[in-house]
């Protein structure tokens, strides 16, 4: 039984990483390909400056609708790197379980060895107390004839004071034998059974999530394009920095 896992590659974050941030407004995005030209803060008294070679300078809303969608994409850039981090490591890990139900048999049948061993001895202790009983009864039948049977009886009576602990001893760890071995049974099954669900649902999680990120470089795209180059008013940036 082989895990097979797919992990669909989109340009997302591929394409994310290499839009440069060219405004003002923010510090540059991290891109490792040259940054496009900066945006432009003017002097709001400076109308020949604002007007420039012909590009129209950002009006307030349109500053503070580019302003917002940076901010949303840093904050969904960093969001989307921890999901797609967590379910790389969750694939590793499911590609590095043991994948065969041979693997999976191998720990119950590991505990139905051990069972067998617990079994193995406390046969061998009943045998022990079988002796015990017959010396017991050998000695009731010739107890009126022997001497100092007051202290053979006690021998026998401590003797059988250690058979009966040991037998509990015994008695006890094969119960945990037993208990353990039906617990690696049921999880055998369950890892049987569950381990395509598994994988299945792993792919449809990180299919979700390569939309996502799609989306996402689609956004900063956008933002490249409607923003990034851009001027605006260094007062308009102010006033939207304090909640106007």
């Amino acid at each position: 039984m082989t895990i097979k896992l797919t992990h669909i590659v989109s340009m997302a974050m591929a394409g994310v990483l290499s839009l440069g941030a060219a405004h003002a407004q923010t510090q540059n995005q991290g891109s490792k390909t040259p940054a496009a030209k900066p945006a432009k803060p003017l002097p709001a008294t400076d109308d020949a400056k604002r007007r420039g070679k012909g590009d129209r300078v950002m009006t307030k809303d349109e500053l503070r609708a580019c302003m917002r969608l940076k901010e949303n994409n840093d904050n969904g850039m960093g969001t989307l790197e921890r999901r797609r981090a967590d379910l790389d490591k969750e694939r590793e890990d499911l590609a590095n379980a043991p994948d065969s139900s041979a693997a999976i048999r191998a720990v119950p049948e590991q505990k139905l060895a051990e069972l067998k061993q617990a079994d193995t001895a406390y046969a061998a202790h009943g045998k022990a107390i079988q002796d015990w009983n017959d010396r017991m009864a050998d000695f009731e039948a010739k107890a009126k004839d022997m001497r100092n049977a007051d202290r053979r009886r006690e021998v026998l009576r401590q003797e059988h004071i250690a058979l009966k602990a040991t037998e509990a001893k015994l008695l006890a760890e094969r119960n945990d034998k037993v208990s353990a071995y039906e617990a690696s049974v049921k999880e055998a099954n369950d890892k049987l059974t569950q381990s395509p669900n598994r994988n299945a649902e792993w792919n449809k999680r990180s299919e979700a999530l390569a939309s996502e990120e799609q989306a996402l470089l689609d956004s900063r795209r956008k933002w490249a394009t409607e923003c990034g180059d851009r001027r605006f008013r260094e007062d308009d940036e102010a006033a939207i920095k304090a909640g106007k």
